[in-house]
């Protein structure tokens, strides 16, 4: 049975549905206290939330709507923080249905809406190819200059001092969450695959924590066809 997802305001989330992301968290990341995830979980502003048939949580993913002020105009979009989903239960697009049914709605307000990732496994990379037309760093293109200015400003304005600009990676200064050994795995098939390949060459030391910045428009002319047909 696939999971069953919401998504809700961070100000209603229970104290112990708070608990279960944290334990959820714990189990497949290192460094994690409770006092950092929760400091980070307050600053968002929407949780998607995965549950079993036993309402049990088994996946979440944190959302920041965004406004950034990038060479005197504004710049909206949603940024993603931390994300997790139980080993047993990857294959699963709930989180992306849930995401995209309700961001690309959301982004219909603005003229441009910007997803915001940052990305220290591989399979969260493969998310962008899978379902999305056009995102950034990729293995067929350069970075547009104007994308890539914008990437530059999110990373420096979101990661001062951490940001490096010329590889489009975060490589933080303190000891950073990083994923447990045994998840971020990639087999001989996953190897052969352009898009992960690029992803070990533009995040070589993922393992240490470091995350590669990515972007990608959230308009539904974005979107594959066969990924409007499966999440809208």
């Amino acid at each position: 049975m696939d999971l069953q997802g919401s998504i809700v305001k961070i100000n209603q989330v229970s104290e112990k549905q708070l608990k279960e992301m944290y334990s959820l968290m714990a189990k497949f990341y290192n460094n994690i206290t409770k006092k950092n995830f929760t400091k980070d979980f307050l600053d968002k502003d929407f949780c998607i939330i995965l549950k079993d048939e036993k309402d049990k949580i088994k996946g979440f993913s944190t959302q920041k709507i965004l406004k950034l002020n990038y060479e005197g105009k504004d710049i909206h979009g949603v940024f993603s923080g931390d994300t997790v989903i139980h080993k047993e239960n990857w294959g699963s697009f709930s989180l992306f249905q849930v995401f995209a049914k309700f961001f690309f709605t959301y982004g219909e307000q603005y003229e441009n809406f910007y997803w915001f990732l940052i990305v220290k496994g591989h399979k969260t990379y493969k998310i962008l190819p899978t379902f999305l037309k056009k995102f950034y760093p990729n293995f067929k293109e350069d970075t547009p200059p104007e994308m890539k200015s914008l990437m530059d400003f999110f990373g420096h304005t979101k990661y001062p001092g951490e940001y490096n600009p010329i590889e489009g990676i975060i490589e933080y200064n303190k000891l950073t969450d990083s994923l447990k050994e045994g998840i971020a795995d990639i087999s001989n098939k996953e190897l052969r695959d352009n898009h992960v390949k690029f992803f070990l060459k533009k995040n070589p030391h993922y393992e240490s924590g470091n995350d590669l910045v990515c972007i990608a428009s959230l308009k539904k002319e974005n979107l594959r066809e066969r990924a409007k047909r499966l999440l809208l």
